[in-house]
């Protein structure tokens, strides 16, 4: 009896929770394909440092099921206090508590486990998905597999009705407690409406307006000085803040219903404002929570969409040529050459020396004009003019040469040609600048002044170039000076370069051929400004470092879209299952409506604006604190990377995948709450 009973329940629950049913779908099948990232035996084969993703992965994970955890929990809540009054008929038809309570752990569970199935089978689909997404991004091809993982079905398993069963276990204790009286009651607690003190709320709404401000100035004017502890504590206070803004929000409703506002008694906006003000009141919490996860999942799409579009472009400008080596001044690189030669007898393949004498004139400029080398928040000078410069560690490798470098332009122009790129013309007094294209605007007009002491005579630099040139200490650091090959000869060398484009794949057993024939170490230590991604190396391989940092910033940006995807899809389905779940309160209002004279579009678009005013209430703090930060991070990115684009090329796309899930969601709840308010 108990059992037909249970499953007649989840018959009817499904039908009335149908966007939680959808969302516990989704989780699941989003949580399966995710799983299948880590148990994968082609992916692990990929990379030797496969642990990477696993580790990445695993706290993405850790972080769902701190949500999904308080989504089960709450909708649990929630289903407990909407069928209050059916338990209570339970219990005058004699029914004893430990029945009642086997009645809803066996509905629940029955949702659960269909949710589940169903989110699996749709899992082995989106899995395609991923996994051809997954592959593009790292550069590999992907062909379909619609074969099932044991371990990774085992994995949701443990993590969805971990938490399934944990949620159910939380509320199990209220069913030992529960009396008629108190069941009749259970359904009423949300229309209770407390006022509280106008001038407390309105203080802690500053109060968390200031919080969230002095995060904004920070990270405006200090950010560059921020460590990891302080990156924390901005978090905590920033969600802090939010839920500071929401326990004051129905205050200022309050006072603007007290002093009647002008738009108050226009239409039906009365009953608009009391209406939200009741739910915020009421919703405090829960709204600040749904605040925090939608700023949360827009800063991850969008940061992610930074990482991705940085891996795409500048990791490529970074190491252009297939090969290059750095060896000491007297190195030939002979040896070298002639591996590059046996292993890939098409490769182009230039030896070169770079020079220096004595002069540090463009060493000097970049020290002061570049933000890497001025203080945070400071702008003061010392007697030289210079502003202050970060000292940096007698221990540590420094980011430039200890001089400025120079190369012949005929070295120049054979690299040059090789990368497809045009010939740099010079004449006899002057010098070429090839330096990195997002340093241009930081060093300002001011370089083109500046001169090169060279055999008593003054080099004034002609034409900057920012081709992809291989800068991070190979071909010089963040900057190379190209003069004419007189003028190169009669300097010292300071050391020698190999660089080789290899047509096709790196040829197996080159790298470590490479490596046997390199027998010593340059010493050769500059590593330029670059903070994002920088190997200091005698040897760099493009395609290995290509491979390798698709691998690393793939890691990085897959663990946010799979947060900030679960986190919208909870926090959307708390607002529509509230919405829905008061269809049948709002039955009395409408029809008490159309008694005074309204009709039922009219109702309807009351309907409509109350329920749009809903959902913006946690949608509008959370677009504009992450607009806001996104906004911030990302010029500072653009300013770290060099990147090309605005702040709209990594929002934009995260706020319009934002907007469509939202739209689908508000669509459903509305349909479905007009069509149980009308229902007879």
């Amino acid at each position: 009896m108990l059992i037909k009973l249970s499953l007649r329940n989840a018959k009817r629950t499904w039908r009335d929770y149908l966007v939680f049913f959808v969302t516990l779908l989704l989780i699941a099948a989003i949580m399966f394909s995710f799983n299948g990232l880590l148990f994968d035996p082609d992916i692990r084969r990929l990379q030797d440092d496969s642990a990477i993703m696993a580790v990445m992965l695993g706290i993405a994970t850790f972080f769902i099921l701190l949500v999904l955890t308080w989504l089960l929990q709450y909708m649990v809540r929630f289903m407990m206090s909407k069928r209050s009054r059916e338990f209570a008929t339970y219990l005058l038809l004699g029914m004893k508590r430990r029945q009642i309570s086997k009645i809803f752990w066996g509905e629940s569970l029955v949702l659960g486990i269909a949710a589940f199935l169903l989110g699996t089978g749709c899992g082995i689909f989106f899995r395609q998905f991923l996994f051809a997404c997954f592959y593009a991004l790292i550069g590999k091809s992907y062909q379909l597999n619609f074969c099932f993982n044991p371990a990774a079905f085992l994995m949701t398993v443990l993590c969805f009705f971990g938490c399934y069963l944990l949620s159910l276990a939380f509320h199990h204790k209220k069913f030992r407690g529960m009396n008629i009286s108190g069941l009749l009651q259970a359904d009423r607690e949300n229309e209770q409406i407390r006022e509280g003190n106008l001038i407390i709320g309105t203080t802690v709404f500053l109060a968390g307006f200031a919080g969230i401000l002095s995060i904004i100035l920070v990270l405006t004017f200090f950010s560059r000085s921020l460590e990891g502890g302080d990156i924390v504590f901005m978090m905590l206070l920033l969600i802090l803040s939010i839920y500071l803004m929401y326990w004051g929000l129905a205050s200022l409703f309050s006072l603007y219903l007290r002093k009647r506002g002008k738009r108050m008694y226009k239409g039906t906006n009365l009953f608009l404002i009391r209406q939200l003000s009741s739910k915020i009141r009421t919703m405090r919490f829960t709204f600040g929570t749904l605040t925090v996860l939608f700023t949360l999942a827009l800063l991850g799409c969008s940061f992610a969409l930074m990482l991705h579009r940085y891996q795409n472009t500048e990791i490529n400008y970074k190491y252009p040529f297939s090969v290059n080596i750095v060896g000491n001044a007297g190195d030939s690189l002979k040896e070298e050459e002639e591996v590059i030669r046996r292993y890939s007898p098409d490769a182009d393949t230039l030896v070169y020396k770079i020079y220096h004498n004595g002069s540090t004139s463009v060493k000097d400029y970049y020290y002061a004009h570049l933000k890497a080398f001025t203080k945070a928040g400071t702008e003061e000078e010392d007697n030289t003019g210079t502003p202050g410069l970060i000292p940096m560690p007698a221990n540590m490798w420094g980011q430039y040469h200890a001089e400025d470098t120079f190369m012949k332009l005929s070295d120049y122009n054979v690299l040059r040609r090789m990368l497809g790129f045009e010939e740099a013309v010079l004449s006899g007094d002057g010098y070429l600048l090839q330096t990195k294209n997002r340093l241009v605007r930081e060093l300002g007009d001011g370089i083109r002044d500046v001169t090169v002491p060279v055999k008593g005579k003054e080099l004034h630099l002609e034409r900057i170039y920012t081709d992809a040139f291989c800068q991070d200490g190979h071909n010089g650091s963040d900057y190379l000076l190209v003069v004419a090959d007189e003028t190169a000869e009669a300097m010292e060398t300071y050391y020698t370069g190999l660089s080789s484009m290899i047509p096709g794949q790196l040829p197996d057993g080159l790298e470590n051929a490479l490596w046997n024939a390199h027998t010593e170490y340059s010493g050769i230590n500059a590593s330029g400004t670059d903070s994002m991604s920088l190997v200091i190396s005698d040897i760099l391989f493009s395609e290995t470092l290509l491979e390798e940092g698709r691998w690393g910033y793939t890691m990085m940006s897959l663990p946010l879209i799979y947060i900030g995807l679960v986190y919208l899809c909870a926090a959307l389905t708390i607002l529509s299952v509230q919405q829905l779940s008061d269809s049948g309160k709002y039955r009395f209002h409408c029809r008490l409506l159309s008694s005074l004279g309204l009709r039922r579009r009219q109702i309807n678009m009351t309907v409509l604006r109350q329920m749009f005013f809903f959902y913006l209430c946690p949608v509008i703090p959370a677009v504009l604190i992450s607009g806001t930060i996104a906004w911030i991070v990302s010029g500072k990115f653009l300013d770290i990377t060099g990147l090309n684009g605005t702040f709209f090329h990594y929002f934009g796309p995260s706020l319009v995948l934002f907007t469509g899930i939202y739209l689908l969601y508000f669509v459903a709840a509305y349909v479905g709450f007009v069509r149980d308010i009308w229902k007879e």
